[in-house]
């Protein structure tokens, strides 16, 4: 699918770091020459030439009870001759740095923050090497998004580097973050267990410890749920030494409360459940993103004791209180429900701007939840409150207009892009920007009239009236020759003349050549891949080329299912139906409730039957 008005804007918790206080001692000379984990791979991991295993870990922590001998002296010795271990002693050092002695905590600090670190290695993909050169430049912040950058790098490639990062990050809370990355992820195939098994080998971190008990999963569910419960509570006790947070514990519960579901034990999920409410402390972001997990949950009777706890909460926020209402609706209390809609609705009566984004942004999370009528009362409220001409009226209009085109109301969505455009008069110019500041939107007038008469035309088609659909697309075509959706209608218009068909075929090439350039400036945004996909295989491009775009627009966003439905359209027109079909089916999964993607499943799954018969 090509037209997507805005996206969904996601959340990552920051990292608040508690850095540890230092000592003068040993320079940095000492430990220049020691080996870093960037620079050997298994760093941490005795040489042919150590000693026993055991005997090392004996003496590593011989030497850190002697940081806090009494003795001057004694305490020195044993900082130098611990720095000569380098990153053998990392986990031991790491662990002492909450030792109840300060001095012994204070001297583990120090020497951690002497390890110099590269975190890259010559095996590194470039995207890796990029995200990481310049890591311990970043603050907290950064240092999280690179780790969500690396999970979400195709085919695994960032799995190594954020190893590297739960064994070696100084910060216990970044280590844990790094860790929440893997385990957030699908489940790593089988190439990729072993090497992570490899890179945290012997590490006592607990957030290694996660990784790893994690990969027992499939062989051992039941004993990993049964330790995954230890160690949740250890990392709920930890909550008070600032080395770990409550969204930490939340997210390590909730892999819980999944696995519990898995293995029917929803008594134990629902009462996990109930702990994520008793971690929350009112902060509304946090809450939006619990009722947003909820919902996906389905658990419907846990959101009205999320209320019962958070009500000053939810009566002053319109997001929390329509997930209420969507939850009493589920649970059969319509009077209910609409009473507390109503009460969302009428929260920012005013007509600021950032009171008009709350609705608009309010009536695409209820779109997207399937609850049409809320979200077409708060499309209303914004074009009744703001201008006919103003930002927010306007892409109000458009949206709603959006949506009710993907519900196949093709001549209401058009109506409502004529009562935006009229106002401007005839006269007035196509590239007159109507766009929405606020919103970062940029569109023309001439944009809203091209979607206007293509939708005016899919409603002629509709309605079985072809001159009237000719019309409206050359009208469409006329104002906007660039618009993918109207470039494609027009193709698969039928008896075209040879002036027609070759000025079309010019059109499309032209916007084809515009995405190309486009993908070769920006070749990690997977946007200029999904359109191009979308014209050349709907029309009469290179198939080839088409599967190609589509595939790489969904490597890089694997859970957008408007890109989904791209490839599926793709397969389609290559022949193969049973991969258009499985495709379609994980679009429908992302986006449950649009119209036209389910009505595209229906054509293809019909297809698909047709050429089984045939060939039986």
């Amino acid at each position: 699918m090509r037209f997507h008005v805005h996206e969904q804007v996601s959340f990552c918790w920051m990292a608040v770091v508690l850095l540890g206080a230092g000592m003068s001692g040993i320079g940095e000379a000492d430990l220049a020459a020691q080996e870093s984990p960037g620079q050997a791979e298994g760093a941490g991991q005795r040489s042919e030439k150590s000693p026993n295993a055991a005997d090392v870990d004996a003496q590593i922590g011989r030497l850190i009870k002697q940081l806090g001998d009494d003795d001057y002296f004694v305490r020195e010795r044993a900082q130098k001759e611990l720095a000569k271990f380098s990153f053998e002693a990392f986990d031991a050092l790491n662990a002492a740095t909450a030792h109840e002695d300060l001095e012994i905590s204070a001297r583990a600090k120090y020497l951690l923050r002497l390890m110099r670190v590269e975190w890259t290695t010559k095996e590194d993909p470039p995207e890796v090497e990029r995200l990481l050169s310049d890591y311990e430049a970043q603050n907290e912040k950064n240092k999280v998004a690179r780790m969500v950058a690396l999970a979400e790098l195709p085919d695994g490639s960032g799995i190594s580097a954020l190893c590297r990062l739960v064994r070696y990050e100084k910060s216990p809370l970044l280590s844990r973050r790094a860790a929440i990355q893997l385990l957030g992820r699908e489940p790593p195939d089988k190439k990729h267990v072993g090497a992570i098994r490899s890179h945290l080998k012997g590490s006592r971190r607990p957030a290694a410890t996660w990784v790893l008990t994690y990969l027992r999963l499939g062989d051992d569910p039941d004993g990993v749920i049964k330790d995954w419960t230890g160690l949740v509570e250890a990392e709920q006790k930890m909550l008070k030494t600032g080395r770990t947070d409550t969204a930490i514990v939340a997210e390590l519960v909730r892999l819980q409360i999944g696995w519990l579901k898995a293995a029917g034990q929803n008594d134990r999920a629902v009462a996990a459940m109930r702990k994520l409410i008793e971690l929350e402390d009112g902060d509304l972001q946090k809450l939006a993103l619990l009722l947003g997990w909820l919902h996906e949950e389905k658990a419907w009777s846990v959101v009205e004791e999320l209320y019962a706890k958070f009500k000053p909460q939810f009566h002053e926020n319109s997001f929390l209180l329509y997930g209420l209402a969507q939850a009493r609706l589920e649970l059969g209390e319509q009077e209910k429900a609409e009473a507390t809609a109503k009460r969302a609705q009428k929260l920012n009566p005013g007509k600021d701007p950032e009171q008009l984004i709350v609705h608009l942004m309010t009536a695409y999370r209820l779109q997207n939840a399937g609850l049409f009528r809320w979200a077409d009362a708060e499309f209303r409220h914004v074009i009744e409150t703001d201008d006919a001409k103003g930002g927010m009226g306007i892409a109000a209009r458009s949206w709603l207009a959006e949506m009710w085109h993907d519900r196949g109301q093709d001549r209401r969505a058009a109506d409502m892009l004529k009562a935006l455009v009229d106002p401007f008069g005839d006269e007035a110019p196509d590239d007159t920007d109507i766009g929405t500041p606020a919103l970062e939107i940029e569109r023309t007038l001439g944009d809203i009239r091209s979607r206007m008469y293509y939708f005016f035309a899919c409603d002629a088609k509709e309605k079985n009236l072809p001159a009237k659909h000719r019309e409206f697309l050359d009208k469409a075509v006329a104002v906007d020759p660039a618009d993918l959706d109207v470039l494609i209608a027009c193709h698969q218009l039928p008896e075209q003349t040879p002036e027609y068909r070759k000025k079309i075929r010019e059109l499309i090439e032209k916007s084809a050549d515009g995405l190309r350039k486009d993908i070769k400036e920006t070749p990690q945004a997977a946007s200029g891949y999904n359109q191009l996909a979308w014209l050349i295989g709907n029309t009469a491009g290179d198939l080839d080329e088409a599967m190609k775009c589509a595939e790489t627009a969904v490597r890089l966003r694997p859970q957008n299912g408007g890109y989904l439905d791209t490839l599926a359209h793709v397969y389609f027109a290559k022949g193969d139906y049973e991969n258009a079909v499985k495709t379609q089916v994980r679009a429908a999964e992302f986006e449950r409730h649009s119209g036209l993607i389910a009505k595209k499943l229906a054509v293809f799954k019909k297809k698909l039957e047709e050429e089984k018969n045939r060939k039986k």
